[in-house]
């Protein structure tokens, strides 16, 4: 997978790697909310089925989070 999020507490980091991101390599630069990552993925071309495969991977939890009243 060249998605890569991992949990930091009740946030995420990420980073990307080729060919996902349009082929530019990019990393968040501080921990994001579930939504403000997914938003930063997709911003950067990531597919939604490759960005909720890497969250998943890293969290089984987190769409619960994305939903819940804290997790934006």
């Amino acid at each position: 997978m060249t998605i890569t999020i991992s949990r930091v507490g009740d946030r995420y980091a990420a980073e990307v790697t080729p060919p996902h991101g349009g082929g530019i390599p990019w990393a968040a630069a501080e921990p994001m909310t579930a939504r403000e990552l997914a938003r930063a993925l997709t911003v950067r071309g990531c597919h939604p089925t490759d960005i909720g495969d890497a969250f998943y991977a890293a969290d089984d939890a987190w769409l619960l989070r994305l939903v819940a009243p804290h997790g934006e």
